[in-house]
């Protein structure tokens, strides 16, 4: 229960760090995109919205990232054409997602049976199986009773064979068919129901809380899941923010070249040569020295954010692996505390059920019965079968 207690606290203050790493990654996004060369007001409506949209699917699926979450918050990031691959990830993330979706297939396998047994015992269920196992006894308490049939001259057979028709041990309840009372009728019935009752009891409780435990079991594997894509988030916002980088330097370092070529011209006098110079100027994008510090400033922000989001998804994949294990064993663990109940209140019932069936039975229904098998045996005649070989004879 502590270990239950503070993984819940760790992971609600890990839930608030990671919203605000998921802003911390939308505003460098905002900063990617202000360096862009062909910013206008409708694109900036555009980011703001991805922007926003992104944080509320990060607040709604906090410590649950899939790939529909990182792919937005890339996105609104300014990843172009983000994609989240596992493929292009190390040999740790593929192995971590493997087991993961192992495990998600053995829970998903396990809630199903759950859900079986939950329709089995529904009561709204026509092949409920407390209902089957009454319809069941019921027909053999009707055989126990004695009073299998109606008709004089089988019931005279059955007294014959020394076959009680009064039904002396009450299955069928503690009445009579004219319905007087019997004093000497025992409650074999009743005590048989009261044991199927208890054999029954808070089974459906039994199921519903173990459906509950699978599925917080589920929602753990997500933060499984979750480890995996925050990695990718972090290692594509990092290569994304280098590439730009590289970009912004690139295209400085080029318009540096060409404005010293069109001075030199200039002094030379060649207008030729300038007016070709300046229409490459022109073409190329419009970066000054200020655009590649702020560059430079956006690749280290999010390296740090990398390590931020690996920082978090590694503590959380720590501690998942710390309470998997426990998970099982509260749930194994519920189900055997059930059967240990239920079995002690099921010997109890059973008990009682047992010696209403023996005082039922009276000496005389054992000597009456042990008369008649004593009859029959002396009726059978005895069989003599001779085999001869040789000399000798054999008799069986």
């Amino acid at each position: 229960a502590m270990k239950e207690r503070r993984y819940d606290e760790d992971e609600t203050r890990d839930n608030t760090a990671e919203i605000d790493l998921v802003k911390r990654i939308l505003d460098l996004g905002k900063k990617n995109f202000s360096l862009s060369y062909n910013e206008s007001s409708n694109e900036s409506s555009q980011a703001l919205g991805s922007s926003q949209a992104a944080l509320k699917i990060a607040i709604d699926q906090v410590g649950r990232w899939d790939a529909n979450t990182a792919q937005t918050i890339l996105q609104a990031a300014g990843v172009e054409d983000a994609e989240v691959t596992i493929d292009e990830t190390s040999r740790e993330l593929r192995h971590v997602r493997k087991y993961a979706i192992s495990l998600r297939e053995s829970v998903e396998r396990c809630l199903e049976a759950v859900s079986a047994l939950t329709s089995v015992w529904d009561s709204d269920n026509n092949m409920r199986i407390s209902k089957s196992r009454r319809e069941f006894w019921a027909a053999m308490s009707t055989f126990f009773s004695g009073k299998v049939s109606k008709d004089l001259r089988n019931v005279r057979v059955l007294l014959d064979v020394g076959i009680d028709t009064q039904d002396r041990g009450g299955w069928l309840g503690l009445k009579s068919d004219n319905d007087s009372p019997l004093p000497q009728r025992r409650r074999c019935g009743e005590a048989t129901k009261f044991y199927l009752k208890k054999r029954d009891s808070q089974a459906g409780i039994l199921i519903s809380r173990i459906s509950k435990l699978l599925n917080e079991y589920e929602r753990r594997l997500e933060g499984i899941e979750c480890f995996v894509f925050m990695h990718i988030v972090g290692i594509q916002l990092e290569r994304h923010c280098s590439v730009v980088r590289a970009k912004s330097l690139s295209a400085w370092e080029k318009r540096t070249d060409i404005s010293t070529a069109i001075n030199v011209a200039m002094k030379k006098k060649i207008p030729k040569l300038v007016d070709e110079l300046r229409m490459k100027l022109d073409g190329l994008p419009q970066v000054s020295h200020t655009t590649v510090i702020k560059a430079k400033e956006n690749h280290l922000a999010s390296k740090a954010l990398k390590t931020d989001l690996h920082k978090l998804a590694n503590r959380r994949l720590g501690r998942a692996q710390d309470v998997a294990t426990e998970r099982v064993i509260g749930i194994v663990s519920l189900w055997a505390k059930h059967e240990e109940s239920v079995a002690m209140e099921e010997v109890k019932a059973l008990g009682k059920a047992v010696q209403e069936v023996e005082l039922s039975i009276q000496a005389s229904d054992v000597d009456r019965i042990a008369g008649v098998i004593a009859e029959e045996l002396k009726k059978e005649p005895k069989n003599e079968t001779s085999f001869s070989k040789g000399n000798g004879t054999l008799m069986i």
